[in-house]
């Protein structure tokens, strides 16, 4: 810290930021610092997380806070694979399974993703919730497991470490509970210290809009993207921001086990897999190529994506990276081969079915991914509390998208139910069926993205 610069209390620097002045680096490094060796306790904590959410920050001050909360930590690093080091974070959406194909697809493209992922929030589902619908799957990785694993097959999905970013874990967990979370200086400085933890070469930030999305207008989530562009620009990190539309839900499944049995369909590349999330990974995966210069033209990388789906190689990465975290080669090997039997017993969907019935025929004019989503979290596919264990057998598997005909009295949608669903939700089956909106006249398919940031 600058000799010449005074050094103020805790309860100063919340002073200083409550009256609306700019914090220092050093006096944001302070702050930082003080959560692990004591001087920082909670109560301070909430009272600075209010004062940053009623004020705001600058873009220094969101930059400092980034830097500050990346070295409270363990950092990785790849010296050996400079230039080819990337990963994609989402803002969260209802079926959004993008980075489980993805990040192989990558691999496959010679790329390095170590992508650490979190857990559902609310009724958005977790990558690392579901990639947990596998038996044996460890999202718990040391950083020796972690560059192994990058190493040898070229991307890994796991969890944030006690060792990298504690910073960031423990002022979420404050936010959580101080109606703190809707701060696009918090969320900017979580979402990218957490990045720059990764030491990547290039970054696809997908900012969501919509009714099931954090952010609810598409000017919203164009505030945030612009201000996760800027600062990751000032952290050196080559980014692209993507604003897409979240109140349908993307591909065909919601919940655990059945995204991963999409995700599969995918990387298989069987007859009827879903076209828009095929569409959005070959879209942001051909993005990463093109920033790191693997890939001339946005169009050359897509295609250079969609074709290790073709060609098998995303699914041999998969395979490979499953049994690198955990999986036993027998599971890893029935889940990528074609018997659809295998598949199921080992994903354990619900036996337990209900159907929805479109109650007049036209054409699917939205589907509600809001709704879809709570029934998915009440049934148990999503969490309630922290504490709450997840039900993988549950989910809603889409059987039209947006723009599709439908018949009246056709089913639409069928979802893997518990048993006790009545009497955890009672109201579910009207729900889901007043989840379809259908129009008279023909509607175009949905175009998801609104704006690219890049």
């Amino acid at each position: 810290m600058s000799t010449s610069e005074h050094v103020l209390s805790i309860p100063d620097l919340i002073a200083k930021k409550r009256d609306g002045l700019e914090l220092s680096p050093n006096e944001i490094q302070q702050f930082i610092t003080g959560l692990s060796n004591g001087d920082v306790q909670d109560c301070h904590v909430g009272a600075m997380l209010m004062a940053i959410y009623i004020q705001g920050m600058t873009e220094r001050e969101i930059c400092s806070m980034t830097m500050s909360m990346r070295d409270s930590g363990e950092r990785l690093s790849w010296p050996n694979y400079r230039g080819i080091v990337v990963d994609k974070h989402s803002t969260g959406g209802i079926g959004d399974k993008i980075s489980i194909p993805l990040a192989p697809a990558l691999a496959a493209c010679q790329m390095k993703v170590p992508m650490m992922s979190g857990r559902g929030l609310g009724i958005t589902g977790g990558t690392l919730d579901k990639l947990e619908s596998i038996p044996g799957y460890q999202t718990q990785l040391t950083d020796e497991q972690i560059v192994q694993l990058i190493t040898n097959v070229g991307c890994g999905i796991f969890s944030q470490s006690v060792k990298l970013n504690p910073a960031d874990r423990y002022l979420y967990s404050i936010r959580d509970v101080t109606a703190t979370v809707p701060s696009n200086a918090l969320i900017v400085s979580s979402i990218l210290s957490k990045k720059a933890i990764e030491d990547l070469d290039g970054l696809v930030l997908d900012i969501k809009y919509g009714s099931s999305a954090f952010m609810k207008t598409p000017e919203n989530a164009e505030v945030l993207a612009d201000w996760l562009f800027k600062v990751s620009e000032l952290l050196g990190m080559k980014t692209c921001c993507y604003i897409t539309e979240m109140n349908n839900p993307i591909g065909y499944c919601i919940g655990n086990a059945l995204e991963i049995q999409e995700s599969l369909d995918l990387m298989k590349y069987k007859q009827g897999h879903s076209a828009d999330l095929e569409d959005l990974i070959c879209e942001q995966g051909g993005r990463l190529l093109l920033l790191t210069k693997k890939a001339q033209t946005i169009e050359e990388g897509r295609e250079m994506i969609r074709d290790t789906f073709k060609n098998g190689s995303a699914l041999q990465k998969f395979h490979d990276m499953i049994i690198g975290q955990g999986v036993s080669p027998s599971i890893a090997a029935q889940l990528v081969s074609n018997d659809e039997n295998a598949v199921q017993s080992i994903l354990k969907l619900s036996d337990v079915t209900h159907q929805a019935i479109s109650t007049q025929k036209g054409y699917v004019q939205s589907i509600a991914s809001f709704n879809l989503g709570t029934i998915v979290q009440r049934l148990g596919g999503g969490r309630l509390k922290s504490t709450d264990k997840l039900d993988f057998s549950v989910g809603i598997r889409l059987l039209k998208h947006v723009g599709d005909s439908v018949q009246e009295n056709e089913p639409w949608a069928i979802l893997y139910a518990p048993h006790d669903a009545s009497k955890r939700y009672p109201s579910f089956l009207d729900d889901l069926n007043s989840s379809l909106v259908v129009s008279l006249t023909p509607v175009q398919p949905l175009q998801r993205i609104y704006k690219i940031l890049a």
